[in-house]
């Protein structure tokens, strides 16, 4: 388990990176008002989001059809008791988003740490 005081902003730039296009990366530090990292570490933490979507992809079909399932549950769920109002689109699309994009960040940092292995179905 990450020690939450000196784990925790490495972190958050990782998941950062993992869910931000490249392009827009710095553009988003600057909006959340975060002091970015340093050219030289800015390249590795580019290149080892990279390397932990790369990690994710041989269960990203399976985990992300269950992220789409979370998604529904949790937009059934904030919806109790709303018998007979039309369905929010715009709110489905953003549980989607947002589960499916957790999903790949944790999933990601969790393969890449060693906490979560791919197993061999064989």
């Amino acid at each position: 388990m990450p020690d939450i005081e000196t784990e925790a902003p490495a972190i958050f730039r990782g998941m950062l990176r993992d869910v931000v296009a490249c392009s827009d990366y710095t553009e988003v530090c600057r909006l959340l008002e975060l002091v970015p990292a340093g050219p030289d570490v800015d390249e590795i933490e580019h290149y080892q989001s990279h390397v932990r979507i790369e990690e994710f992809m041989p269960v990203a079909q399976e985990a992300l059809s269950h992220a789409d399932v979370a998604a529904n549950v949790l937009y059934r769920l904030t919806r109790l008791g709303e018998d007979g109002e039309e369905d929010d689109e715009r709110a489905r699309a953003m549980f989607l988003f947002v589960t499916r994009t957790a999903c790949t960040a944790v999933i990601a940092h969790l393969l890449q740490n060693g906490t979560l292995e791919i197993g061999d179905e064989s």
